[in-house]
């Protein structure tokens, strides 16, 4: 719930400032710049807690269509859990167990540029896949040793608030900034990361 009332202000925060800067900006862009289209890819990583706790990364696809923001991509949120000791016989196996969120999200939302950055807001439905995996003496769960011993699948609730800066000349493709994203749900999590950008911005 702290979640929610934490993102739910957050929007209003971004909504406001957004109406602010475009009062002051609006008669200042040209014609043509308010009816170009906009698109872009986004490639981010950082940290998440949550129901898992740990390192995520992701990546999404932007359009712009008749001023509403569509999103399609894919979040990554893995744990690495303790060292683990299981007896067996006279040799005790060491293990290290593997929290992991899979999740697709499909949003929509709003972009707005303004003095060489864009706020965006966006929020939509998920397919969300959980699943734990147990790794015997190694650390890393993309070894071919891991074995999957549960796993959900759920819908989620995603969201993602983004500031992004780059360069004012109207034929810039990259940009970078921060993003807030996480998921509301059985699985829910919460992150902040660095973002990356390709495409078209004005």
């Amino acid at each position: 719930m702290k979640q929610f009332y934490f993102c739910f202000y957050f929007l209003l925060f971004s909504i406001s400032t957004i109406f602010s800067q475009d009062t002051l900006t609006k008669d200042n862009i040209p014609m043509d710049a308010k009816n170009s289209s906009i698109g872009y890819v986004e490639l981010f990583t950082g940290g998440a807690f949550g129901y898992v706790d740990g390192f995520a990364a992701g990546g999404s696809i932007n359009a712009l269509y008749s001023n509403v923001l569509f999103t399609f991509g894919y979040t990554m949120d893995n744990e690495q859990g303790g060292l683990e000791y299981v007896e067996n016989g006279i040799i005790p196996i060491n293990y290290y167990k593997h929290y992991r969120i899979d999740n697709f999200p499909l949003m929509v939302g709003f972009y707005h540029p303004f003095r060489g950055a864009s706020l965006s807001a966006s929020a939509g439905l998920s397919l969300l896949l959980y699943s734990e995996y147990v790794d015997v003496n190694t650390f890393s769960v993309f070894n071919s040793n891991a074995t999957e011993i549960y796993s959900d699948t759920n819908l989620g609730f995603p969201f993602e608030f983004n500031l992004k800066l780059f360069s004012k000349d109207k034929n810039a493709l990259v940009g970078y900034g921060l993003k807030l994203f996480g998921n509301l749900g059985k699985y829910n999590y919460t992150g902040l990361g660095l973002v990356l950008s390709l495409g078209n911005y004005k």
